[in-house]
């Protein structure tokens, strides 16, 4: 489609990992590659909805196909970021899922851009 670009997804995967440190943390699977239309945010509802946070929001409007391929807190590759050269999964990673929402014969996503990386 004309408006689709290319952006990475890493799934979370479940549980924690020690690190060489003994800290927890999460991991995150390979990314893989998917063509969404990725937009930032602009109706009066998710505006209203996000508030001071409107303008760190992404959203996508996905086939339904994709119901339960994706999760609260996977991590995304949006505005050309890409995984490349990742010593760990998710390092690169600038944006952040919200629970994805089912909207009849679609799935939305909100992102949230990650910050102080």
């Amino acid at each position: 489609m004309r408006w689709e670009k290319p952006i990475y997804i890493a799934k979370k995967v479940s549980g924690t990992e020690k690190d060489i440190y003994g800290n927890l943390i999460t991991t995150y699977e390979e990314p893989k590659l998917y063509y969404f239309n990725v937009q930032p945010i602009s109706s009066e509802v998710d505006l209203m909805e996000f508030g001071e946070k409107a303008k760190m929001i992404q959203k996508a409007v996905i086939p339904i196909a994709y119901q339960n391929i994706f999760s609260e807190n996977d991590l995304a590759y949006l505005d050309g970021v890409k995984p490349n050269e990742e010593k760990v999964h998710g390092a690169n990673a600038n944006y952040r899922l919200y629970p994805p929402r089912n909207g009849n014969k679609v799935i939305i996503i909100y992102f949230e851009r990650i910050t102080g990386k």
